[in-house]
């Protein structure tokens, strides 16, 4: 009786394998690049492709044959500083690899972003790095379809197969970020943020309901403060003014909080300078929380209290993966990477244990 199961794909890391060398010489042999190799190398490495039966994927080579590798970063602005830190993270990989990289801002516009994905396209660009404010994942489905290797950091579609996916744990950082407020006496904690239109941001809301449940504590829609816009802005922050106006709207309402938990840093930095513009004083008054750990969380008086998302460290750990299998010619098939969220403790939260009323 015949074995009908079909055969396994033979890929670039079966050649290397067979033929003793890195998938990175196998790579340029079989792609043609100029890239020195000996002409004994080489000879070995196409018999063995041929004895394997390797065959190439001829849409991945549409981008894969460039003689000189480059990686397109899209971002939402380069107003929030943590952005900043994720591209610090890929250039530094990709410089040290002879990667050139180019950045992009889509300003929070989903049809910016798409334009930006298909000028990539048209300028043959391998790899793309992508922080993404669209709902739909036809742009990026493209890109791959066209060859190009993908990673995506944060979109509100849904996880695709073929892509790199670079996340943090949003629903974990926020029941740190609760758990640390409460433990520190707080009860009666407001979430600021922006609209509720992105995923990442109701992933984080829904952490601190969790965790006040957790310990008996109720949170309602109402102790969500929100702004009805979003927009970057030409003549400053816009994540830092709508702090300014979060921190107002909150001291406006009739529950008074003892903390606040801000969606991100710069928003955080905004709220203590609006609190401060009304003679609140932060910790004393109220306490503050960020999320990033971004520069300015260092900068600002007092020094923020905040969650880590080392988006450094994800973008160099993510660069890596591209990179390795850009020169591998493997496909990237259902990978995830994650930081684990960390606290980390500075001077904008009080301990008001011993406190009465609290």
């Amino acid at each position: 009786m015949s074995d009908k199961r079909p055969k396994q794909k033979v890929v670039i890391s079966d050649v290397a394998k067979a033929a003793k060398c890195s998938t990175a010489t196998v790579s340029r042999v079989l792609s043609n690049s100029d890239y020195p190799v000996s002409d004994s190398l080489r000879e070995r490495i196409l018999t063995v492709a041929n004895e394997l039966g390797y065959i190439p994927n001829p849409y991945g080579r549409i981008l894969r044959t460039d003689v000189n590798p480059s990686i397109g970063i899209i971002i939402p602005s380069f107003q929030n500083p943590f952005f900043s830190q994720i591209v610090m993270g890929i250039e530094h990989i990709a410089s040290k690899r002879s990667y050139t990289s180019m950045v992009f801002a889509s300003q929070r516009d989903p049809l910016l972003e798409r334009k930006y994905i298909k000028d990539l396209i048209q300028k043959r660009i391998s790899c793309l790095m992508l922080c993404s404010v669209d709902d739909n994942s036809d742009a990026v489905e493209q890109y791959i379809a066209t060859g190009g290797l993908a990673c995506v950091f944060e979109s509100d579609f849904p996880s695709l197969n073929n892509v790199l996916n670079a996340t943090s744990d949003m629903f974990k950082a926020a029941t740190i970020a609760t758990e640390y407020l409460i433990s520190q006496g707080h009860k009666r904690i407001a979430f600021l943020t922006p609209p509720l239109s992105r995923s990442s941001r109701r992933q984080r809301v829904d952490g601190c309901k969790f965790a006040m449940s957790m310990h008996g504590l109720t949170f309602e829609q109402e102790d969500i403060i929100t702004v009805p816009y979003e927009d970057d802005i030409d003549d400053g922050l816009y994540e830092y003014n709508i702090g300014v106006i979060l921190a107002k709207k909150t001291l406006a309402r009739p529950k008074k909080y003892t903390a606040v938990i801000a969606l991100n840093d710069l928003i955080a930095c905004g709220v203590i300078a609006g609190l401060k513009q009304e003679k609140i004083r932060v910790p004393e008054d109220i306490s503050v929380i960020g999320f990033d750990d971004i520069p300015n969380a260092l900068m600002i008086s007092p020094q923020l209290t905040t969650i880590r998302l080392s988006g450094t460290l994800m973008g160099q750990r993510a660069t890596q993966v591209i990179i390795n299998s850009f020169e591998s010619q493997e496909s990237i098939n259902n990978i995830t990477l994650s930081v684990m969220p960390e606290l980390v403790i500075r001077e904008s939260v009080k301990n008001i244990k011993e406190d009465k009323g609290n």
